[in-house]
């Protein structure tokens, strides 16, 4: 795994289960820009008041909670999301899902997944990781620069054989 990247980070847990999650990097830096604006804003005694609000917002931010779970044993694909303690969740059966894929050109979401409605579209030079349903819709777990390819590969690999579920590179 490397060491500074902005991109989900691959968690084993306990027994047969998996977690793509934010980045420690993306805490950090989160962390590292925030207490910079508030340093900023210290600077000016008229900016104390914004300097406690953005405090808060940042602590927020940084206990911001954004994660697929991968259980084998409970045979469930957990999303969740939201603060840490108000965070929700929704769940896949196993029986759902007939494969994931690795795709190297990411043409795009389908229109009731919900990755289409925080992305704008597929970018040129895109790959991403996609669960297959065995209704024939897909949910894109994540998409990214095709230069990260490779470490794409190393998490689609990890989450198929931790669920049980074939993997399909395309």
């Amino acid at each position: 795994m490397p060491f500074m990247t902005l991109l989900p980070e691959l968690v084993r847990r306990r027994g047969n289960r998996v977690e793509l999650s934010i980045s420690r990097a993306t805490r950090a830096l989160y962390l590292m820009l925030g207490i910079a604006l508030v340093l900023v804003l210290l600077r000016d005694p008229a900016g104390t008041p914004f300097a406690v609000m953005f405090a808060i917002v940042i602590a927020l931010a940084a206990s911001m909670e954004d994660r697929w779970i991968f259980d084998g044993d409970a045979k469930e694909i957990r999303k969740r999301y939201g603060v840490i303690m108000l965070a929700k969740s929704w769940a896949i059966d196993l029986d759902m899902v007939s494969s994931i894929r690795l795709e190297s050109v990411f043409v795009g979401a389908d229109r009731d997944d919900p990755h289409a409605k925080v992305s704008v579209g597929s970018g040129k030079n895109q790959c991403a990781i996609r669960l297959m349903l065995s209704d024939g819709r897909t949910m894109v777990l994540y998409s990214t620069s095709r230069k990260k390819l490779p470490l794409m590969q190393m998490q689609a690999t990890a989450i198929s054989e931790t669920i049980g579920r074939p993997l399909e590179v395309v």
